[in-house]
């Protein structure tokens, strides 16, 4: 089961046949996403300043400290993590091609595949923002007076689809790939486009980059999930000496199935516990949200899907008898973000020779493990003594 993610990736997705990824982009986004990695971008214009040629984003923070700040803190910005490069320096996907068709997305510029220093800052502003030295982006405010004078690098084309879903499709939707038991591992853009979101014009941006944030805030991010997901713990009878209760999470503000890949896990449990909070043994029950790909099957199988779609919920019931020693009934919900990519890191450290890689993903291991959290928990106090 513990494939590398990516190398499961290549292993499924088929090449995207053109007929539906132009439909989804149209002209405009299936040129600015054409090829990957981006195309080289070429001699700067003649007259730039080494500023307005540059691809880095600190010199693009010149002019846009804000998005600089945001974009620092965001998952883009750490595409290139130490789990990711540690797997490009030996292992399945150390080989030149794959390590080109990984870098597609996570550091997609041409420029990143022989800069070092621009490619371990991930998916960057230009691979955005910049096709051969033009800007381009979301039009301006209408709040925002007219731009006076001659701008930086000859101001920028505006354009809409900056702010539409499918300008995101690129990397977040297998296009034309049947994927595992029918469903491609990245799905993201079919899933919203199924979603009671698409029909109310609520697009990825809306969440994801509100009031055109650089956060790109997602399961990483507990505030985030809490926003997005309602946790209610219902019980009856606390009384009996059998206690029955429901665990239910509704799916409220997210715009695709909760979570959206395979890599995240949710664990719903309940349990009993001791006057000093203890969990008392033998009174736990849980149930996993998520999707499980077996990627060392030929061809790789499903195990099992329990990811929520929008608007409906999962419950996970509780019927079990009393611990004598029983104070509380607790019921938590704890998201694991990096589950699977936990099982790769800890697979990879058991044959990896290379210190530099065996550095990565040691750092990227316990990385995985601090991202950790218990999105919601419920304690509900049981009677002094059950009943007969």
């Amino acid at each position: 089961m513990w494939r590398s993610l990516a190398l499961g990736l290549l292993a499924v997705a088929s090449t995207a046949a053109a007929g539906e990824r132009e439909e989804v982009l149209g002209e405009f986004l299936d040129q600015h996403w054409k090829q990957l990695p981006i195309t080289p971008q070429g001699p700067a214009p003649e007259g730039w300043s080494a500023l307005e040629a540059s691809l880095d984003p600190a010199q693009c923070g010149s002019c846009h400290p804000q998005q600089l700040q945001q974009w620092q803190s965001s998952l883009h910005a750490d595409a290139y993590s130490p789990g990711f490069a540690g797997q490009l320096i030996e292992g399945d996907l150390a080989a030149a091609e794959q390590v080109r068709q990984c870098q597609s997305c996570h550091a997609p510029l041409a420029e990143q595949l022989e800069d070092n220093e621009l490619r371990a800052q991930g998916l960057v502003c230009a691979g955005c923002h910049v096709r051969a030295h033009r800007r381009f982006g979301p039009p301006s405010r209408a709040e925002l007076p007219e731009p006076a004078g001659a701008l930086p690098h000859g101001g920028f084309t505006a354009r809409s689809e900056f702010q539409e879903s499918r300008f995101c499709a690129p990397c977040h939707q297998f296009f034309d790939d049947a994927g595992v038991n029918g469903k491609p591992l990245e799905n993201t853009y079919r899933e919203w486009q199924a979603s009671p979101f698409a029909d109310a014009g609520r697009h990825c941006q809306s969440c994801h980059m509100p009031d055109r944030a650089h956060t790109w805030q997602g399961i990483h991010d507990p505030e985030f999930v809490r926003a997005a997901v309602d946790v209610v713990l219902e019980a009856e009878g606390l009384e009996s000496a059998n206690l029955e209760a429901t665990l239910a999470l509704r799916s409220r503000e997210v715009g695709h199935r909760f979570p959206t890949y395979v890599t995240p896990r949710v664990v719903m449990a309940l349990w009993q516990a001791d006057a000093l909070g203890n969990e008392l043994p033998r009174t736990r029950r849980e149930s996993t949200i998520g999707r499980e790909i077996d990627f060392a099957a030929e061809p790789s199988r499903e195990v099992f899907d329990t990811r929520v779609a929008p608007g409906q919920a999962i419950a996970l019931e509780y019927a079990v008898a009393r611990h004598a020693d029983a104070v509380e009934l607790v019921g938590s919900v704890t998201v694991d973000p990096d589950y699977h990519y936990r099982g790769v890191f800890e697979a990879l450290l058991e044959s990896l020779e290379n210190p530099k890689a065996r550095a990565h993903i040691e750092a990227a291991l316990r990385r995985a493990g601090e991202n950790v959290f218990v999105l919601s928990e419920t304690r509900l106090a049981l009677p002094a003594s059950a009943g007969p």
